[in-house]
């Protein structure tokens, strides 16, 4: 059975450390899987299988500053933890420096590397040199979508046969089954948008737009589900436009697959996505879906068929939206083309395992 040790951030809430915790699940049986956190934190940790063992790097607030900012301190440790097993791959699963963690290694092993992100709009968090140096020393990168691949490729000067896309995986079952639970039900149409309240996701455009529709007199709402550093600059803005009774702001759920399911219709109002995990999991659920312009969404809608795609800007979301509560945009033929959508599941992992295998 061949060893793999794969390095990450945490397993907080979100759509990359989902996809981190449903690789590790299916390839836990075919693999011996170890895996090393900057800290060992988050929601999904309960979610990984009982054999894993998790390692920490962010234990000594001192001994990390070394981590952190001396390459040899750095080098040395990743190096340690490596060498106290005959791993076959070593895999950075987060774009920036675990990638650089992973190059680090000495061992003559597999290296692979993700980048989750379209890099023309993500600051990936090292500098140019050392995206350049790491990633130069890798076997294979990984993109989520194509056009991750090509801003990748045109931005760092890599051939793009070293790059392989590789979609997100999703995990059927555990969403259809979560999906039953039980929630209130929705009086008036509804949309919900799921996402950690970061900057790039713009949950600020939903509230502008609640503004908007509230005084048109539309009878709706918008759940917004999530937690993050936007959360209080959202809920000011919720109370400066007074639409409290349209908004509402659900918090963290580890499960919101019941809430996606009752909704009308799902809006992503990002600035930017590498390959939103939270739109692929609403079509596996047959939901209509309104999102911007973001980096996968015409390979996860195929070009209109799955989905409704517009600018990335608040007035054609809101155009987008009234469009859709007035009847003028032909959802039936959407919701009808969602009973083929397939998520490619065996696909991509007969991909993932390829690119292990090497």
């Amino acid at each position: 059975m061949k060893k793999i040790i794969i390095f990450g951030y945490t397993l907080e809430v979100g759509g990359a450390e989902k996809v981190l915790v449903d690789y590790i699940k299916t390839l836990n049986e075919k693999y011996e899987i170890d895996l090393v956190l900057l800290q060992k934190k988050g929601e999904f940790l309960k979610d990984l299988p009982k054999s894993i063992q998790v390692t920490e790097l962010r234990k000594n607030i001192f001994s990390y500053i070394l981590f952190r900012f001396i390459s040899f301190f750095r080098k040395r440790k990743i190096n340690k933890i490596v060498n106290k097993k005959d791993y076959d791959v070593a895999i950075g699963f987060l774009e920036g420096r675990s990638a650089t963690w992973v190059a680090d290694i000495k061992k003559s092993i597999r290296k692979l590397a993700w980048i989750h992100n379209d890099v023309n709009k993500f600051d990936i968090g090292i500098s140019e040199k050392e995206i350049k140096d790491s990633y130069s020393k890798l076997d294979k990168i990984i993109t989520v979508s194509e056009v991750a691949k090509e801003s990748f490729c045109e931005k760092y000067g890599f051939d793009k046969e070293k790059v392989e896309v590789l979609y997100n995986l999703i995990d059927e079952k555990d969403i259809i089954e979560k999906s039953k639970e039980k929630v209130p039900a929705n009086e008036v149409f509804t949309f919900v948008n799921v996402g950690k309240m970061r900057p790039q996701k713009r949950q600020d455009r939903l509230v502008e737009i609640a503004k908007k529709l509230k005084e048109e007199n539309y009878k709706f709402k918008i759940q917004i589900i999530g937690n993050g550093p936007e959360e209080e600059k959202i809920k000011e803005l919720i109370k400066k436009y007074n639409v409290d009774d349209v908004v509402e702001l659900l918090g963290l759920r580890t499960n919101p697959y019941p809430y996606i399911k009752q909704a009308n219709c799902v809006v992503v109002s990002s600035d930017f996505e590498g390959y939103s995990v939270a739109i692929k999991e609403a079509l596996l659920l047959k939901k209509v879906i309104i999102s911007t312009n973001v980096c996968g969404v015409s390979e996860l809608f195929e070009n209109g068929k799955y989905g409704i795609v517009t600018k990335i800007s608040t007035e054609d979301l809101l155009d987008k939206m009234k469009n859709v509560l007035d009847g003028k945009i032909d959802t039936k033929t959407i919701e009808d083309n969602l009973n083929t959508f397939e998520s490619g599941n065996n696909e991509i992992i007969e991909k993932l395992i390829k690119l292990i295998e090497g």
